[in-house]
C-alpha cells in the first residue's frame, strides 16, 4: 500500500504533467536554465571521472540525461533511472527507447541494482500537503536507500533556509538536521555546495571505501575504519 506522501507526490506530478507537456513545469521546474543550473551542480560529483555509470532518482522525462550527452559527451556515462510517475516512465521510454527506466520507489527500499553514482535532482522541493515530519522521513528513506545502492556516492538538491520568500507548499531544508542524518545514518564525508545563484545547495555524500581508495598516505589509513 502506497504511504501517504508518495501518492500526493504522485498526484501533484501527474497535475503538471499533463497541464504543462513539453515544458519544463512538467516536472515542476520555473525554466531551461533553472534545470541546467541544478544538472551543473549534481554533476560536478563526478568531474574527475571518465567511465562510470548514473542513476537519476525521481528522473522526470529523463532531461538529466539530455544534459549529460550535451555537457559532457567526451566522458563515457551509462545512464540509467527510476520513477514513481508511470507516465514520465512512459514518456522517457519514447525519448530514449534504448536506456532502462524503472517505475519503482526507492522510498520503500534500496535494490540489488547498484551505480557509481545516484543523482538526485529537483526531488525534495515540493512536499505540498505533507507535513514537515513526513516530508523529512521520506526524504531521509530516499537518499538513505540511494546511498545503499552507490559505489561511490550521491548527489541531490534542496531549497535552502536562507531565502527572502517563503511559500507554504515548499519545503525549506533544516540544516542541523540533514547534515546530522547525513554523518548518522550514511557517512562523515560530504560536501555542501551553497555557491550558486538559485536559493538551493547541492550536497554530495561519498562511501568511504571511495575516499580511501583515493587517500594512499599510510598516516591517513587510521582515518578510515577497518576492512
Amino acid at each position: 500500500m502506497k504511504n501517504e506522501t508518495r501518492k500526493n507526490q504522485e498526484n501533484i506530478f501527474r497535475e503538471l504533467f499533463q497541464k504543462n507537456y513539453g515544458t519544463p513545469m512538467s516536472v515542476s521546474s520555473e525554466s531551461l536554465n533553472h534545470k541546467k543550473q541544478r544538472f551543473s551542480k549534481v554533476c560536478d560529483i563526478f568531474k574527475d571521472d571518465n567511465d562510470i555509470t548514473i542513476h537519476d532518482v525521481g528522473m522526470g522525462v529523463a532531461d538529466l540525461y539530455g544534459f549529460i550527452q550535451e555537457s559532457h559527451s567526451q566522458k563515457k556515462i551509462l545512464y540509467s533511472g527510476t520513477e514513481i510517475l508511470k507516465e514520465y516512465v512512459e514518456e522517457a521510454s519514447v525519448r530514449f527507447p534504448d536506456l532502462a527506466f524503472f517505475h519503482r520507489d526507492i522510498a520503500e527500499k534500496s535494490f540489488d541494482d547498484t551505480y557509481d553514482y545516484l543523482l538526485m535532482s529537483g526531488v525534495f522541493h515540493q512536499r505540498r500537503e505533507s507535513s514537515i515530519r513526513q516530508w523529512e522521513k521520506f526524504y531521509q528513506e530516499i537518499i538513505k536507500n540511494s546511498f545503499a545502492m552507490c559505489k561511490k556516492g550521491i548527489a541531490f538538491n534542496f531549497i535552502s533556509p536562507f531565502v527572502d520568500f517563503y511559500q507554504t507548499p515548499v519545503y525549506y531544508c533544516n540544516l542541523p538536521k540533514l547534515i546530522n542524518f547525513i554523518n548518522d545514518d550514511l557517512s562523515r564525508f560530504f560536501e555542501i555546495k551553497h555557491d550558486y545563484a538559485l536559493y538551493e545547495f547541492t550536497v554530495f555524500v561519498y562511501q568511504e571505501s571511495y575516499i580511501k581508495s583515493k587517500t594512499v598516505q599510510p598516516e591517513f589509513q587510521k582515518y578510515f575504519k577497518n576492512d
